[in-house]
């Protein structure tokens, strides 16, 4: 009998501790149950914001892309103005280099047929440069607006020196032409 009360009380013991454990259980699950409608609505509002960041990530990849699309012209438009430039001042160059060469005979044959000395006279190679632009442009067949009639040459110019009489096309020629002028 001894040993039958020692498992009867230890059974108590034991259903006693299994009663206490299904209580706080007990609790907590009607915890649960009492925020579940809380949990949805917060599971609802992350699956909204959710949604919205993809969508906000669509849309920047479609802008990226546009954007991409965009600076690639551009870089491709800026590569061919890049190479147009590059042949202008390739062709003026020349043009200036020979156009030295031409006034430098002018100037000695000028030399040749009058002794008078001369006063010294700026270097001539802006002004050069500027009219072989123009002067290239006008052969890669460029076409100008008409201007008004030019000033009757000087009696230097009337010598054999190179004369271009063709208005620039854009404001930018223009504005290079005047400073060139007022350089001199």
């Amino acid at each position: 009998m001894n040993l039958m009360l020692a498992v009867e009380i230890v059974v108590v013991v034991l259903l006693i501790g299994t009663f206490g454990m299904c209580l706080v259980l007990n609790r907590r699950l009607g915890n649960l149950r009492a925020n579940q409608d809380e949990m949805r609505r917060l599971i609802g509002e992350f699956d909204k914001a959710l949604n919205r960041a993809r969508q906000g990530v669509a849309e920047l990849k479609s802008a990226s892309a546009a954007a991409d699309g965009a600076h690639e012209e551009r870089m491709k438009q800026a590569k061919t103005i890049r190479e147009e430039l590059g042949f202008m001042i390739e062709t003026a160059d020349r043009l200036a280099d020979r156009l030295a060469g031409e006034a430098a005979g002018n100037r000695q044959s000028k030399a040749e047929q009058t002794p008078t000395p001369e006063k010294p006279q700026p270097p001539a190679r802006a002004a050069n440069v500027a009219a072989a632009a123009v002067a290239a442009a006008a052969a890669a067949g460029a076409q100008f607006p008409a201007r008004r009639p030019a000033p009757p040459a000087p009696a230097s110019a009337a010598n054999g020196a190179a004369n271009f009489k063709v208005e620039p096309r854009s404001e930018a020629e223009r504005e290079l032409l005047l400073a060139l002028r007022q350089a001199r």
